[in-house]
């Protein structure tokens, strides 16, 4: 398992120069310190040989719900993904969304608004030069998403880096 910052830090919550630096630019925060903490100590147990390769990238918390980005964990069997996500929910007594980082944002949208369907994923482009990329989610779905529509966005914007907007429609 690779994290941002040096296990020393982690460990410890004393901060070298270049944690620090990480934690003050904004680029990190202590929640990122806690989740990296808690992956380390999961990567060195059990799921230590399926999550070497798998990288931390950052996360989010949303209410009750914490999304945990990571890259390399589309080649993981889901039940490693289901394994590490209630490892994570026991120690943060949240629900936890494990999530890979560079896929599309239909893919994306996808991981995170399950076990709810999106409808569609489409790109609208705007007269001042700017995309938006609008999820539509069926109103029968809304009950079985794991968080609302405007957090989905937000979430949604923030780890792709680009507008985003939920619609709900009626079919």
């Amino acid at each position: 398992m690779r994290i941002p910052f040096c296990t020393f830090c982690v460990k410890t919550r004393v901060f070298c120069s270049k944690c620090q630096s990480l934690l003050d630019s904004g680029e990190y925060s202590m929640l990122d310190v806690d989740v990296s903490d808690a992956l380390l100590e999961i990567s060195s147990g059990k799921l230590g040989e399926e999550l070497k390769d798998v990288e931390y990238v950052k996360s989010y918390e949303i209410g009750n719900l914490l999304i945990v980005v990571l890259k390399g964990i589309k080649s993981l069997p889901r039940v490693v993904i289901q394994q590490l996500e209630h490892e994570l929910e026991r120690r943060f007594d949240k629900r936890v969304k494990v999530v890979e980082k560079g896929v599309n944002i239909n893919e994306l949208a996808t991981q995170l608004a399950s076990p709810a369907r999106i409808l569609t994923v489409s790109t609208s482009w705007l007269p001042d030069g700017t995309t938006e990329t609008v999820v539509r989610i069926s109103r029968q779905e809304l009950k079985r998403l794991p968080f609302r529509p405007s957090e989905l966005a937000k979430v949604l914007s923030q780890i792709s880096g680009s507008n985003i907007r939920v619609e709900i429609t009626r079919y």
